[in-house]
């Protein structure tokens, strides 16, 4: 005979009560509004973030780009106020009659508001440079205007005549470069074939074949020197 075991209890399989029920749908029903109420302030502050974070990259991009071009404008101003450097610079040129000079210097300095004007250190010209006997000009400083044709050179300057053999010193001297007249109004010391001669100024004419002195105060010299006679 076959022995078998206790009979199942009819209690175990028997539904939940209706209280049970009505507490667990409860509590889903509460779990599932927490989780929307969740989404929702989530939802919202997105809603509110969203065109915030959107407006400041924006406002970014547009102070970046306004920046930029604010700094490349400084930049610019900055080089087209800044000065162009040149060490060793040669400039060459013809006067009216055709004959060709060479203006050279340690250093020459452009200006960028003003491309014509160069200022130099320790200029040396060469006036009538391909001729036979071509007038020396140094100084410690000069201003080359090539708008206006003209060299102002200043500080310790010294001409020396291949024309006349005459060697002048003086304080100052502008060289007119289509004429090719050397003129100064400081005083000058010369010594050349008719001997030496102080004064007030001068003016050196047609490559040296007429210089004009003249003085005043201590410096009472004034005469023409025609070498072509």
């Amino acid at each position: 005979m076959t022995e078998t075991g206790p009979a199942p209890s009819l209690l175990q399989d028997a539904p939940p009560d209706l209280d049970t029920v009505r507490r667990e749908d409860a509590r889903r029903v509460v779990e599932a509004m927490d989780a929307w109420r969740k989404r929702s302030r989530l939802i919202h502050f997105f809603r509110r973030a969203l065109p915030v974070v959107l407006g400041v990259l924006v406002l970014g991009t547009i102070s970046w780009v306004v920046v930029r071009t604010v700094m490349a404008d400084m930049a610019d101003q900055a080089a087209q106020r800044s000065d162009v450097r040149m060490t060793n610079p040669r400039f060459y040129g013809q006067d009216a009659r055709g004959q060709s000079f060479v203006l050279a210097a340690a250093e020459a300095v452009q200006d960028r508001r003003r491309s014509t004007l160069v200022r130099l250190t320790r200029p040396a010209l060469r006036l009538n440079a391909t001729g036979e006997r071509p007038t020396e000009v140094t100084a410690l400083n000069g201003v080359y205007d090539e708008q206006a044709h003209r060299i102002s050179l200043s500080g310790d300057v010294r001409v020396v005549d291949g024309g006349t053999s005459f060697r002048l010193q003086t304080g100052q001297a502008v060289i007119d470069t289509r004429t090719g007249v050397i003129s100064g109004r400081s005083a000058i010391h010369g010594r050349g074939p008719l001997g030496t001669v102080d004064a007030s100024s001068y003016a050196i004419y047609d490559q040296g074949a007429r210089i004009v002195f003249e003085g005043d105060g201590d410096r009472k010299v004034t005469g023409v020197v025609n070498m072509a006679e």
